[in-house]
């Protein structure tokens, strides 16, 4: 029993980080987030981003269906494990310079946090005006106040 609550905290972390778009300890500079119409609108946010990771010569990674089906197979011993109709885990990075992270973890379907970090700073922050001003020509972004995760949005849109 202890070692299957260790083993589903262990890929639960895993999980976050990979939704965080960070490597261990470090946290995202910058997060926002933005609610999407619907999950049908999941698939046009995944490739949106995946053009904006293009754009800028970045290596995108979707992990949204893997995701999911660990999610899946944690909720089945742990009735708590927070799982949507259609997990969203993708995210893109250009070497050590800058990334992002996007997810739906512990958000309803339908809201999507984006978290962005870099160890070029100057670099990172250039990439995350860029990106939020392009995906602002969508949908409506919401700053995250810094030092604070994203949490559900009580109105969307």
């Amino acid at each position: 029993m202890r070692l299957a609550i260790i083993s589903q905290a262990t890929i639960l972390s895993v999980l976050v980080m990979g939704l965080a778009g960070c490597s261990e300890g470090k946290h995202p500079f910058r997060i926002v987030q933005i609610c999407l119409a619907g999950p049908q609108e999941i698939p046009t946010f995944t490739s949106f981003m995946n053009e904006i990771a293009q754009s800028y010569r970045m290596e995108f990674s979707d992990r949204s269906g893997q995701t999911h089906d660990e999610l899946q197979l944690l909720a089945s011993d742990n009735k708590n494990t927070p799982v949507n109709d259609r997990a969203v885990n993708i995210g893109a990075e250009r070497g050590n310079e800058f990334s992002f992270g996007a997810g739906n973890l512990g958000l309803p379907t339908d809201q999507i946090a984006i978290g962005f970090n870099g160890n070029d700073l100057e670099k990172s922050k250039e990439f995350s005006d860029a990106a939020v001003k392009k995906l602002s020509t969508r949908w409506r972004i919401y700053e995250v106040p810094q030092g604070r995760g994203a949490l559900p949005l009580s109105r969307c849109n």
